[in-house]
């Protein structure tokens, strides 16, 4: 009951919530019976969200689930610098929605990187290394995340 809770709070102010792939599943599922503080308030990994969802999600497709853990984690788990880096730097050019759907090594992502650096994404070196940690971590290869 802990996601579906998060409905009344929202059906009252869905505006509230980050805009995002999975919001309206979050709001459809979860905020029947959840005051919507009980989402936003936490920082938790996407683990955990996994795990909550899981356990909590009555009735959702394993899409769903997908959709909303996604949207969790995107939202309210701890900032990783890598991802405020990639937030930072990256949009400056193109949409985070490119990342998408990807799956590439760290070796492919530090090739597309510093295809990018090229271009003129402003990047050190320490930042360089951050942010290859976060994409391979977050979208690489099953295996690797």
């Amino acid at each position: 009951m802990f996601l579906f809770a998060a409905g009344a709070a929202l059906a009252g102010n869905p505006d509230t919530l980050p805009e995002g792939p999975g919001k309206k599943t979050l709001e459809s599922a979860c905020t029947p019976c959840h005051s919507l503080d009980i989402v936003t308030s936490k920082k938790w990994t996407r683990e955990k969200w996994q795990d909550v969802v899981s356990k909590k999600g009555v009735h959702l497709s394993k899409e769903e689930t997908a959709d909303v853990v996604g949207y969790l984690s995107r939202h309210f788990s701890p900032k990783d610098r890598g991802k405020q880096l990639v937030e930072e730097i990256c949009s400056f050019c193109h949409g985070l929605a490119k990342l998408r759907g990807q799956q590439y090594t760290r070796d492919q992502w530090e090739n597309v990187t510093k295809g990018m650096i090229f271009e003129g994404a402003p990047v050190t070196d320490q930042e360089f290394s951050l942010i290859l940690d976060y994409l391979a971590k977050n979208f690489g290869p099953a295996e690797e995340q």
